[in-house]
């Protein structure tokens, strides 16, 4: 009976995009200063020694998993950018632990083939894994395919054929690639398959699996057992290591010296909220059983949203405590519409938010409108007169248009979770930091004048808008906004080109909905 046919690529792009992207990056000189699990949280490059560089080598990488890029056009990208950077050939550098000077290798073909082949196979990995895992009820067995020719190592040719329960320890430390270049995989199998193809479960792992060789590491002066046949660093499986715990911890501990703006973004921890809010998205889009671009499709994954809100996270039950200007008229309605649009948020953030006093006024305007915090003193005007801040109670001003409740109301949530509305300022800098470090210009904004902001990703330039001290207040709100509501206007953003054109800044938004509680 000949092979099944493995499944070698057939992960889900996402999921494996989902491993590397939830990754920190990591500065080292040699590999063995990274442990192995130290490797499957964080990005790291052999004596690449500048953040610049490291990112640059990330990004290409990054497009090789989301693109399905061949190494050539990998090599193609990168190679003259880190010629360019001075990261190519052999160079004379000093090794930070030992204080040695030498020659050493930096970028090459070879180099460049070791880390096209050994991240792709690990975030790959890390993919299968999750799909197993998840497919287990239905598909249980796993097993061990190895690429049988020539350069097959002899204990990885021995496992080949090798099928395991998907929760067999085996798979804890024997899940491939196993070594540097291993070309192994997995195939999962269901009891049909087994049927259909002749196979039969082995009785236990392959003899003598659990046999451990000693190893030294010698930058270290730590010594470990590896198990036979597997290289130091790959006996463990990838998909079972979180990539997020510990990422920061790991760069903060290893940064070197880099422009501000550059490491600040890189430290945040924006990344793991937009990897937990991009497997919601998925399944909420894949839920409406329609494409972006087909009518109702906005208003149905809005529906979606809403309802996982009521049922998961208590939106609803919490209502802002607001207090119009003046009790009737239109600062009554814009009081209700600040209410209204509160019962979208979970019960937590608006409770949270009632610590502080909310007072609500209408401006007589067909859109657009303000926000004082609490702490703010001074003056707006409200339609043709002025509000004097002069206690502790924050101010949202709001227009006709109903989803401008909704942008002044989070305004007010960003005042009570500055913890939130540092992940949209990190994703901000992000977006808007050149490779150097340098910040992206000042500009008016072409939509928006007089008003400025900079250069960025985003599906509205109001995104962009940047207050004095360079604060991106309204990333945050605009992103909630266009969440609950099409912007106005003829040409107004809907949320099917959020989906389409900035899913990250969406991803960020579930991320947050559907797992963040305040403290």
């Amino acid at each position: 009976m000949p092979d099944p046919v493995p499944e070698i690529m057939d992960v889900p792009p996402e999921e494996a995009i989902e491993f590397f992207r939830a990754k920190g990056m990591h500065v080292g000189h040699d590999w063995r200063d990274t442990s192995a699990t130290q490797h499957a949280r964080s990005f790291t490059v052999a004596k690449v020694a500048r953040l610049d560089i490291l990112t640059d080598i990330r990004d290409a990488m990054d497009r090789v998993l989301a693109e399905g890029t061949t190494f050539e056009s990998f090599q193609d990208e990168l190679e003259p950018i880190l010629r360019a950077r001075g990261w190519w050939g052999r160079k004379t550098m000093t090794d930070p632990a030992t204080g040695e000077t030498r020659v050493v290798q930096l970028g090459s073909p070879r180099r460049l083939r070791t880390i096209f082949d050994t991240n792709l196979r690990m975030a790959t990995a890390a993919g299968k894994w999750a799909q197993i895992t998840r497919l287990a009820g239905r598909r249980p067995w796993v097993r061990y395919i190895a690429t049988l020719d020539d350069r097959t190592r002899p204990l990885h040719r021995a496992w080949h054929g090798t099928i395991l329960r998907w929760d067999d320890p085996f798979w804890q430390t024997h899940f491939p690639p196993c070594g540097w270049h291993c070309r192994c995989t997995v195939q999962t199998l269901s009891d049909a398959d087994l049927e259909r193809f002749g196979l039969t479960p082995s009785p236990g792992p392959p003899e003598g699996w659990n046999r451990t060789r000693p190893w030294r590491n010698r930058r270290t002066g730590e010594s470990q057992d590896v198990p036979v046949g597997i290289d130091p660093g790959f006996a463990h499986n990838p998909g079972t290591v979180d990539p997020v715990a510990g990422a920061r911890k790991l760069l903060a501990d290893r940064l070197i010296a880099a422009p501000p703006a550059l490491v600040r973004a890189a430290t945040s921890d924006v990344t793991e909220w937009i990897a937990r809010g991009r497997t919601r998205r998925r399944q909420l889009v894949e839920a409406t059983a329609l494409a972006p671009d087909q009518a109702g499709f906005a208003d149905r994954l809005r529906g979606l949203v809403a309802q996982g809100l009521t049922t998961g996270r208590g939106a609803g039950t919490v209502a802002a405590s607001v207090r119009p200007l003046r009790t009737g008229g239109e600062d009554r309605a814009a009081a209700d519409a600040v209410h209204a649009a509160s019962l979208r948020f979970p019960a937590r953030w608006v409770a949270r938010a009632n610590a502080s006093p909310l007072g609500v006024a209408a401006n007589g305007q067909e859109t657009g409108g303000s926000y004082l915090s609490a702490a703010a003193r001074g003056s707006v005007r409200i339609g043709r007169g002025q509000l004097t801040k002069a206690d502790n109670t924050a101010w949202a001003i709001t227009s006709r248009d109903p989803s401008n409740a909704t942008h002044e109301y989070v305004h007010h949530l960003q005042a009570a979770m500055p913890e939130i509305d540092r992940l949209f300022q990190d994703l901000h800098i992000r977006r808007t930091t050149l490779p150097g470090g340098a910040r992206e210009p000042v500009l008016i904004l072409p939509d928006y004048p007089p008003l400025t902001g900079r250069r960025d990703q985003y599906v509205d330039g109001y995104f962009g808008r940047e207050y004095a001290g360079g604060r991106a207040a309204e990333v945050m709100t605009r992103a909630f906004q266009i969440l609950f509501h099409r912007l106005p206007g003829d040409e107004g953003v809907d949320l099917d080109k959020l989906v389409r054109d900035d899913p990250e800044m969406l991803d960020l938004v579930l991320g947050l909905l559907f797992h963040y509680d305040p403290a």
